[in-house]
Order: C-alpha cells, then sequence, then structure tokens
C-alpha cells in the first residue's frame, strides 16, 4: 500500500503545480521564467510516476489518472491559446512600432 500513497502524493504534487500553472497564466503579466520551472517540476514528477507504473499498471485505470490527463490537455490548450494571443500582441507591436519608425523620417 505504500506505492498507492506514494502515487496519490505524486498525482497531488501535479495538481498543486497545475493549480499554481492555472493561476500563472490568467495573470496580466506572464511570468514565462516561473511557468516554465513549473512545467519541468512537473514533468520530473510525472516521469517519476511513470517510472513507478511499471510496477504496478492499475494507475492508468484509476479516476484520479484521468483527471490528471484531461487537466493536463485543458492546461496544454490554455497555453497554446496565451501564446498565440502574445503573439498576436507582439505582431501588433511591431508593427506600431515599424509606422513609429516610418513617421519619424519625416521628422
Amino acid at each position: 500500500m505504500r506505492w498507492v500513497s506514494n502515487m496519490d502524493l505524486r498525482l497531488e504534487a501535479i495538481g498543486d503545480i497545475d493549480h499554481n500553472i492555472d493561476t500563472l497564466l490568467q495573470e496580466n503579466e506572464i511570468n514565462s521564467e516561473k511557468i516554465s520551472q513549473l512545467v519541468d517540476k512537473r514533468d520530473q514528477i510525472l516521469q517519476e510516476l511513470l517510472c513507478s507504473v511499471e510496477e504496478n499498471s492499475s494507475l492508468f485505470k484509476t479516476e484520479e489518472w484521468y483527471e490528471t490527463i484531461q487537466n493536463t490537455k485543458r492546461l496544454v490548450g490554455l497555453m497554446q491559446s496565451k501564446t498565440a494571443s502574445l503573439g498576436e500582441q507582439l505582431k501588433r507591436y511591431r508593427h506600431g512600432n515599424k509606422s513609429v519608425q516610418q513617421y519619424k523620417k519625416y521628422l
């Protein structure tokens, strides 16, 4: 049963990290470094979890695992959306900056 509690702790840690990533993505000023650190930590825990699963594949049948996968898909979609939005903002900024440079030629 020690394996089950260790698995539960890891899934809980992933859930906590997901919540923190979610919170950071909702902020006006995106802290990409902090998000990257959290994603790396999440990946590390997930890798540990997957190594443990080789011993006991019942993890893949649990509701907690299903919820973790669904939350992962949701977060990936949210991160893709934020990245696209930030890319669009950068594109508008660059266009505006080029316009300013054009006008400065006449000064």
